[in-house]
């Protein structure tokens, strides 16, 4: 039997969904306007409020397929259009054609990250992501900018290194290396006082330099995904290497091929036959 069409919405999450959309556009606004700290960190509210309203819905089970479309349709402004946007207008502009067509692999790879996440849900192995993910692209490049910005760190060869990692970023969101999701966490599980004041001294230490330190988190965690693949494949290579020798030391010992044989045989071959 056909399923009623359902009227109405649910407010709560999809709220939040339009409060990341509206920090996602603000930072294209902002940059086209050349306040680009002030686009940078509207990127890193529209991450605050794309975490929200996923924990929302399933926290108030509210979780809809009009809330998943929409959301996906959020975060590809927020986290594929607007940095992308805000790196061409800021430093990427300078190389002409070039530049916009690396702010094009950017938004290309987010468009065919975020198609391709889609597709996986509940198929995929929820402990990793299979390519960078969309929020943690978008942080590494605002990131960047934000730290600059904010320091005042201006140098000739700021723009290579932002092509660079804006083609980067593109890219490593529609490969296969793998991520870790740190779904695993549960943070309903109650924790030691050490553990809660061990976290109160992370907010302290990110507060002295926030655009800096959190550029740096979002730069290992870009990269730690391709060291990780690489370390897994040369361990893996090794281990094949290791039984091709083996069974090739095992082809050509001719004494392999004879099975050591027990004591009981030797003493029947040895008895006298009745």
């Amino acid at each position: 039997m056909k399923q009623p069409f359902e009227r109405g919405i649910y407010l709560l999450p999809n709220l939040m969904t339009t409060a990341a959309l509206f920090a996602g556009f603000y930072a294209v606004i902002a940059g086209m306007q050349g306040n680009f700290e002030q686009g940078a960190i509207a990127i890193f509210i529209a991450m605050v409020f794309d975490g929200l309203d996923g924990r929302i819905a399933r926290m108030t089970n509210s979780s809809s397929a009009f809330g998943a479309e929409y959301d996906s349709l959020a975060d590809m402004v927020s986290f594929g259009l607007a940095p992308a946007l805000l790196v061409y207008q800021w430093a990427l502009h300078d190389f002409g054609k070039l530049g916009w067509l690396a702010a094009f692999i950017y938004t290309a790879g987010a468009a065919l990250r975020l198609a391709r996440f889609n597709t996986q849900v509940g198929v995929a192995d929820k402990r990793y992501f299979q390519g960078l993910p969309s929020p943690a692209a978008a942080a590494l490049l605002a990131g960047l900018v934000w730290m600059v910005e904010n320091d005042q760190m201006m140098h000739d060869w700021l723009p290579v290194v932002t092509l660079g990692l804006t083609v980067f970023a593109g890219l490593m969101m529609v490969s296969n290396v793998r991520f870790h999701s740190f779904k695993e966490l549960n943070l309903k599980n109650k924790v030691s006082f050490v553990t809660l004041i061990l976290g109160v001294m992370v907010l302290v230490f990110i507060s002295i330099k926030p655009a800096m330190i959190l550029f740096i988190a979002i730069f290992l965690y870009a990269f730690s995904g391709p060291i990780i693949t690489l370390v897994t494949l040369r361990k893996t290579r090794e281990m094949r290497r290791q039984q091709r020798e083996q069974s090739e030391s095992v082809a050509t010992d001719p004494s392999a091929d004879t099975m050591p044989r027990s004591e009981a045989e030797d003493k029947t071959e040895t008895e006298p036959k009745k």
